[in-house]
């Protein structure tokens, strides 16, 4: 399976979780953060939501200069999942997590794109173990009806887990990125 196949699987699930629920697409508040995004479809609720709809990359990523920065190779899933779609925060849940939420990969030039990537590889308040690398992928995760985690892919293994750095805790969510969005379901369903 490819990462395309995986998000185009999970993209599927999300809009009809939300048709069901509130009879649109996945929609965001309106803010103009978003004034000019281009993956906004239209306004809904009285022009207080923004519909969305992710966009297919077509020009290609080059990481090579930001992992001469970094010093290390970047996981192969992790470039895939950053340069195969644009899209806006994805919301789900999996039989494990209650709910999660998988940050914007908005569209921008080459250079922004990697400086967030540097950003989510550098915060390592973020996550307590302080060998290997990890990236910051969601900035929101409930499990067992706590939603103190964030979620993050190890960069050596792939392995997506959610992380509570307060408590040194990490539960390992999915084998990796692809398995993560397959097993996602979209934020409405139980």
């Amino acid at each position: 399976m490819s990462m395309k196949e995986a998000f185009d699987t999970f993209f599927e699930k999300s809009n009809n979780s939300w048709k069901r629920q509130w009879g649109t697409l996945p929609t965001i508040p309106k803010c103009e953060k978003y004034a000019n995004c281009p993956l906004i479809t239209s306004t809904v609720n009285g022009e207080k939501d923004l519909e969305w709809q992710p966009k297919l990359q077509t020009k290609p990523i080059d990481f090579k200069p930001l992992e001469e920065e970094l010093g290390f190779s970047i996981n192969p899933q992790i470039k895939e999942y950053l340069s195969t779609y644009w899209f806006l925060s994805l919301e789900g849940r999996t039989d494990m997590v209650e709910q999660l939420v998988l940050d914007e990969v908005l569209p921008q030039s080459q250079q922004e794109l990697l400086q967030n990537v540097k950003f989510f590889f550098d915060k390592k308040e973020f996550h307590y173990l302080d060998h290997g690398n990890y990236f910051l992928i969601g900035s929101f995760c409930s499990i067992n009806d706590d939603d103190s985690y964030l979620v993050h892919v190890n960069n050596d293994t792939g392995e997506v887990t959610a992380v509570q750095n307060f408590d040194k805790v990490s539960i390992k969510i999915a084998d990796s990125i692809e398995d993560l969005l397959m097993n996602m379901k979209g934020r409405w369903d139980r």
